[in-house]
């Protein structure tokens, strides 16, 4: 009994002699140089020159860095016409526009939308033509020209509306919504956000459906249903929001 009590001494003092050596151990272990990349993409360039510089673009765009921004772009766009890869040369014109309305370039912005609606036509991709449109109403709705918002929502609308809901024709609908209750045109607006909001419910999309559930009780004064996303202006305290 006193032999086994002594070898449990043993086992206890030397455990408690680990615990106490392990911090030591741990200060004093090799330490791993870390490598640092100042750019904002940590990650190696990409093997692929095309994909590389559509990288160096968005590093770039972050930084709002446009001019070099756009060069990249053209770059990879080159590429991809002598790939004939006709997707990726009218995705990469939707980016380039989109770089365009941030540059506040309203008229390269344009160019390139068109672009865009052109490559996807050629390989019949409705939704592709649909998106780059709305893109472009998108822009016409930012600086408050609803004229021209409305004709590149309609074509974007024609290519849409007799096909399945989609992700593109709801937003689209969502956008002639905002359109027409910027013009102040309620029952349109309401038309719209409700048709938005179907294509939603059929895509089991239950954010954008819950968002313009939303929109909807605002416009039709629903009381009790405020929702944030839905106000357009800050409303002063005390102030009725329907007024």
């Amino acid at each position: 009994m006193k032999k086994s009590w002594n070898w449990k001494k043993i086992l206890l003092a030397t455990g408690f002699a680990l615990l106490l050596a392990l911090p030591f151990t741990l200060y004093y272990k090799k330490q791993i140089p870390m490598k640092t990349d100042n750019t904002i993409n940590p990650y190696p360039k990409l093997k692929d020159p095309a994909a590389a510089y559509i990288q160096t673009a968005s590093e770039h765009y972050f930084y709002r860095e446009f001019p070099q921004a756009a060069e990249n772009y053209r770059k990879a766009i080159e590429i991809y016409q002598e790939r004939k890869d006709i997707h990726r040369v009218a995705t990469t014109y939707e980016s380039l526009a989109d770089l365009y309305v941030w540059a506040s370039d309203t008229a390269k912005a344009e160019e390139n939308y068109l672009l865009a609606v052109d490559f996807h036509s050629r390989i019949e991709d409705k939704l592709g033509q649909a998106n780059a449109f709305k893109g472009l109403a998108d822009m016409h709705m930012k600086w408050d020209n609803l004229q021209g918002a409305e004709q590149r929502y309609a074509e974007a609308l024609k290519l849409l509306e007799s096909g399945k809901p989609n992700r593109v024709l709801g937003s689209v609908y969502e956008g002639i919504g905002h359109m027409h209750w910027k013009a102040e045109r309620i029952p349109q607006a309401i038309n719209a956000f409700t048709k938005a909001q179907s294509t939603y419910r059929a895509l089991n999309y239950n954010l954008g459906f819950g968002h313009m559930e939303s929109v909807l009780n605002r416009l039709k004064k629903v009381p009790g249903t405020r929702h944030n996303h839905a106000i357009r202006k800050l409303v002063p305290p005390g102030q009725d929001p329907s007024d």
